[in-house]
């Protein structure tokens, strides 16, 4: 008897012996892949050090490079001195191409952050050029970015949107999440320049879902800092006028990991910004204390950057009545834009110099100044500066009741309002034509896949990890989960023919979350049909999971999903009364999956959740 059960005995033990195998391997490559990013990224002890060149220059090239990468936006000296030495050890020991490639991108960003910016320019094409020689096509969109990005310095509007678009479907395209957050938040500022802030707001919030996501990334190219997209957005509600938005993701950039660097001085002096928005010239000193107490112990900025700051300490002085701190820190900031050729602005600068002038009661020295600065924006075709300097001086005139000259300058303004329109109504055009082009190339360009080393082994890691959880399923599955599975996928791949057809077609297409745990699992059967009668035909109810139902609304915009919203609400009320059901409403964007929808919709149903937790006289 006992021979008789040994061959079965040995064969569990073998099955057992296999699924122990399966399960190793399915780890060690799941930890290999998780702990990778993680481990690319630089010790905060570091990037916070004092000596952090002479440390970091004991690393590896590939780690000095993620060190370089960290600091560049925030130190910026001493990200430049890092490039300089790997450079020369480069010239004598060359890099690996994928490192000599990423060094090239670094040093294109760091000359952005030095005003070089057709430096940038010749330097990202050549890099773009390398990664076509090297067969690393997925750095082809950061290369394009550091291009758009000088450009945009530079006030060459239709190029720097034309590669913002080309760099943004590129990443789209090589599936470089890290490229997507940097064109995302670039696209943005382009927005926001042209006033479109909702949709400023929309890139920036789908640059947050993906963030984490993006430092994650095997290969690590360049990523921007996420305390830099927050404190974007806080600039966008700033824009907006919703002041409390502002203040509160300006706050959220304080409590990331990297804030450190100069985002400190420009965060702080941001938030004294708002405050003189809402008048409290308490909060204005506070934040202008800790905004100079930074600098102070900053010194890793460019020339160009204590410009900038200058300007914008300038205008916070002159607040608070600190006139003569003001005209020095103005005439400082005009020296240095002067220097770096930024007649933009240089003339920027003087509007702020002229208010303090007049009130230093040097009203000579204030309106010479300004009629010098119109003449400027005239010649340079800036009709929104032109607009705001004649209404200085046409104010100024109508105090000393000259109403004759005030009225003269009130004309002048209005026709410079009417030019900055027009202007504005063609930088639209120019957007739209450049989104076009790339849309028309993405389509008649014919498909290469990715030629990253990297990235194919990243691939081949999960194939492996795949076909071992799938040989894992064979063995362990079940008939009723294998129904399941099936109907799962036959739900996702309705969901994602929905999402597909909308882009195709260009027409928009709304998703809705709701979340149901808060009725009873035996009038769930009978809820649901009860809510498929609130939705037309071709509007879609799935079973997201045990807690949560999608809503997907084909040709509906967020209007008519706010609509679809009340109707689902008087539903839902049947069932519960008392409870207010949050449901997460997201429209869909070309560069959106199923994924990134979803997350826009639980970005929304928090939001919701948290105006219905602000009290309501509650002034922050």
């Amino acid at each position: 008897m006992l021979s008789r059960y040994m061959p079965m005995m040995l064969s569990k033990k073998s099955i057992e012996s296999n699924f122990s195998r399966i399960f190793a391997l399915i780890f060690g490559i799941t930890l290999y892949l998780a702990t990778t990013a993680v481990f690319a990224q630089p010790a905060q002890r570091l990037l916070l050090s004092g000596d952090i060149i002479a440390q970091t220059q004991q690393l590896s090239a590939r780690e000095q490079l993620d060190v370089i990468s960290s600091i560049n936006s925030q130190r910026s000296t001493d990200a430049k001195s890092l490039i300089d030495s790997l450079e020369q050890q480069h010239a004598q020991q060359p890099l690996a191409n994928i490192d000599a490639l990423r060094l090239t991108l670094l040093r294109c960003v760091n000359l952005l952050e030095f005003g070089e910016f057709n430096q940038a320019i010749t330097l990202a094409k050549q890099g773009e050029i390398k990664a076509r020689q090297f067969k690393y096509d997925t750095a082809r969109p950061y290369f394009m970015q550091c291009q758009a990005a000088a450009h945009q310095s530079l006030g060459n509007t239709l190029q720097e949107q034309q590669l913002t678009e080309e760099a943004l479907r590129l990443a789209k395209r090589y599936s470089e999440k890290q490229a997507i957050v940097n064109s995302l938040y670039a696209r943005s500022r382009q927005n926001t320049s042209l006033e479109n802030y909702n949709q400023s707001i929309e890139d920036l919030r789908l640059a947050l879902a993906i963030f984490d996501e993006a430092q994650a990334q095997f290969q690590h190219w360049y990523l921007l800092p996420k305390s830099f997209i927050q404190s974007e957005i806080s600039n966008v509600f700033f824009s907006m006028g919703d002041y409390v938005e502002a203040l509160y993701f300006s706050e959220a950039a304080y409590k990331d990991i990297s804030f450190f660097g100069k985002i400190k001085s420009t965060v702080a002096i941001n938030v004294a910004l708002i405050y003189i928005a809402l008048n409290d010239k308490s909060n204005v000193l506070y934040y202008l204390n800790k905004a100079e107490d930074f600098s102070k112990n900053i010194t890793m900025g460019s020339e160009r950057d204590a410009a900038n700051q200058d300007a914008i300490l300038a205008i916070i002085h002159l607040y608070v009545g600190d006139y003569d701190i003001a005209e020095q820190l103005a005439h400082s900031s005009i020296s240095l834009f002067t220097k770096y050729q930024q007649p933009i602005y240089v003339m920027r600068i003087k509007r702020t110099l002229a208010k303090v002038y007049f009130a230093q009661h040097k009203d000579t020295l204030a309106l010479s100044l300004l009629n010098e600065i119109v003449e400027q924006a005239t010649e340079l075709k800036q009709f929104s500066d032109l607009e705001e300097f004649n209404q200085i001086i046409s104010q100024y005139y109508a105090e000393q009741n000259q109403f004759e000259s005030a009225y003269q300058f009130q004309v002048q303004r209005f026709a410079a309002a009417k030019q900055a329109a027009a202007k504005l109504n063609n930088a639209h055009f120019m957007q739209y034509k450049a989104r076009i082009t790339a849309q028309s190339e993405a389509s008649t360009a014919p498909e290469k896949p990715a030629s990253n080393i990297n990235q194919n082994l990243t691939i081949t890691a999960l194939i492996i990890l795949l076909l071992s959880v799938g040989l894992v399923l064979f063995l362990a599955r079940r008939p009723q989960r294998l129904n399941a599975d099936t109907q799962e996928e036959n739900q996702q791949q309705r969901i994602d023919h929905m999402l597909s057809n909308a882009k195709q077609g260009q027409y928009q297409l709304s998703l809705l979350l709701i979340n149901i745990n808060h009725i009873n699992l035996e009038d769930i059967p009978f809820m649901i049909p009860r809510l498929k009668l609130t939705l037309r035909e071709q509007d879609q109810l799935f079973r997201h999971n045990t807690d949560e139902l999608i809503i997907i609304l084909p040709h509906t915009s967020s209007m008519g999903a706010a609509r679809v919203v009340t109707q689902i609400e008087r539903v839902l009320s049947e069932w519960k009364t008392g409870i207010k059901v949050n449901i997460g409403m997201a429209s869909l964007q070309q560069l959106d999956n199923f994924d990134v929808l979803v997350k826009k919709a639980v970005i929304n149903q928090l939001n919701k959740i948290k105006l219905q937790e602000t009290p309501p006289n509650d002034e922050h």
